[in-house]
């Protein structure tokens, strides 16, 4: 029988994943676009602020 659980993604991968992305698709959306920097960067790191509130205040790590 194959251990699954080591190729599934674990649910704080992913949260890193989006913080990731929105981050950089922030600073990519200023950076390319008539969006200014401040702005298109404010909301890549509200998305990833909030990624990061789910993770760690909503729902914390547990020991299994």
């Amino acid at each position: 029988m194959s251990d699954l659980t080591s190729k599934i993604p674990s649910r704080f991968d992913l949260i890193l994943f989006v913080m990731g992305i929105a981050l950089f698709g922030g600073g990519a959306l200023g950076a390319l676009t008539v969006v200014p920097l401040s702005l298109a960067g404010g909301a890549g790191t509200a998305v990833a602020s909030a990624a990061m509130f789910e993770a760690l205040a909503r729902n914390p790590p547990t020991e299994s």
